[in-house]
């Protein structure tokens, strides 16, 4: 699995990119250089061969027969004309002079170029060399094969060709080699900024990217990122003080006014007074509600919040004792699979399911509300199934928003933060929120990873 892994990883990209890119060019360079060098011998060798051959065919003109038969022996066995073949052949195709017989099997027409192969010049008939030759007719008969010896050429063409190839392997393999070190040191300084970006979005606002100190590119959106988060954690800390501050107010203002309302409950003296009473007592506890609730949410979108281990079990084995008093007979039904450990804000972990059963009690009015909690791999999934009316699939998103209550809940008590909330507890906690429909009711399911800090 690690290999799999590794081989599936940016830097096995990065390395066998760079690789075959470097790869590529060299084949490119040498390829043209090749046949480049290629076309040029051969070249060379064919104009020397025409030269030849225009050569024997002017002296054909102006010598006669036997000087010029004299005249090709003496080229056939010239010993400084390295390679050179000769053939002449008479009228009657028969064989005149040359250091080759092969003019009568070649069936080849004037002017046209042909290769073969003959035996070695040390007549070792298992050892055979190629050559080039262009065949001529110089008239009255008489015809002409003039050649060179191309063995070498070809194993000059053969060397170069596997110099070639393994000049790209090697390039290849060099290019790979690069490339996986510069991919390792790409990723060293991902995983450190991707390490660092993970703590900062589970709230430490206090942590900074860390600078590679080669001043380059990366170190510049590096520091300005760091300025950024300065800024943003000025800004967090500047806001949750006001926000403090005003909520301690608001507690404040609400619990005088809630005392001056209880005081009034004790000296009011008509029925309409008590009623009028008892529905500012209401709406302040309303109010209240609502008000926790928004600084619950604002606390939880905050991401600033100090995480911990926490045993997802115990708490939601704590919280379904808690509402058995509430719930009726045998209406709770639970299974949770104990020692399922997340990383998570207790405070915020507990208010959330709390919503949830709350909801699911509420609209479930009297029937099975199920709670099951187990291990699906490395996630810790909560499920909270009611047989209520349940939420339309196309309400669902609009259902986790501030203030939204389904129709037909009007007259039951909420002030529309419970989903909004959850909602937010599982951003923070990276869950993920899903509601489906149970047939009949809401299914809820929470998906948590597991820690094993």
């Amino acid at each position: 699995m690690g290999l799999v892994h590794l081989l599936r990883s940016s830097i096995a990209r990065v390395a066998v990119l760079h690789g075959l890119v470097l790869a590529a060019a060299m084949m490119a360079v040498l390829s043209g250089v090749y046949i480049a060098t290629d076309r040029l011998i051969a070249n060379e060798g064919d104009q020397l061969i025409s030269v030849e051959t225009q050569n024997l065919t002017d002296s054909f003109k102006k010598m006669d027969t036997d000087a010029f038969i004299a005249a090709v022996i003496e080229r056939a066995d010239d010993p400084w004309i390295r390679g050179g073949v000769y053939e002449l052949h008479g009228p009657r195709g028969n064989f005149l002079a040359g250091n080759v017989v092969v003019l009568s099997d070649l069936k080849v027409a004037s002017g046209v170029w042909t290769e073969f192969e003959v035996a070695d010049a040390n007549n070792e008939a298992d050892i055979s060399r190629q050559i080039r030759a262009k065949v001529e007719d110089l008239g009255d008969g008489y015809r002409l094969l003039v050649g060179h010896d191309v063995q070498d050429r070809r194993a000059f063409k053969t060397v170069m060709l596997q110099s070639v190839i393994w000049a790209v392997l090697a390039t290849l393999l060099f290019g790979v080699a690069g490339g996986w070190w510069l991919g390792r040191r790409i990723s060293r300084t991902a995983k450190a900024i991707s390490s660092s970006a993970a703590r900062i979005a589970l709230g430490n606002l206090t942590e900074r990217l860390p600078l590679s100190g080669n001043g380059d590119e990366i170190d510049t959106l590096v520091s300005q990122f760091n300025e950024l988060l300065t800024r943003v954690d000025t800004l967090t800390t500047t806001l949750r003080a006001v926000l403090d501050s005003t909520a301690h107010d608001l507690r404040g203002h609400l619990n005088r006014i809630r005392g001056a309302a209880q005081e009034a409950s004790l000296k009011a003296t008509s029925a309409d007074e008590v009623s009028a009473v008892a529905l500012v007592l209401t709406e302040i506890d309303r109010l209240s509600e609502t008000l926790q609730g928004l600084l619950r949410i604002a606390l939880a979108e905050s991401g600033t919040v100090p995480l911990e281990r926490v045993d997802l079990s115990a708490m939601t084995t704590d919280l379904v004792e808690f509402y058995q008093p509430v719930a009726g007979l045998d209406q709770l039904h639970t299974h949770i699979e104990p020692g399922l450990w997340v990383r998570g804000h207790r405070q915020l972990l507990t208010q959330a399911l709390s919503n949830v059963l709350d909801n699911a009690l509420k609209y479930g009015q009297g029937s099975k509300v199920s709670i099951n909690l187990s291990r699906d791999e490395q996630q810790a999934i909560l499920t909270i199934r009611d047989q209520g009316p349940g939420i339309p699939a196309e309400q669902r998103e609009w259902a986790k928003q501030r203030f939204r209550r389904l129709p037909g809940s009007s007259g039951l008590p909420g002030s529309g933060l419970g989903l909004s909330l959850v909602a937010a507890v599982a951003r923070l906690h990276q869950a993920e929120l899903n509601l489906q429909d149970a047939n009949p009711g809401l299914a809820l399911s929470l998906s948590i990873p597991l820690t094993n800090d």
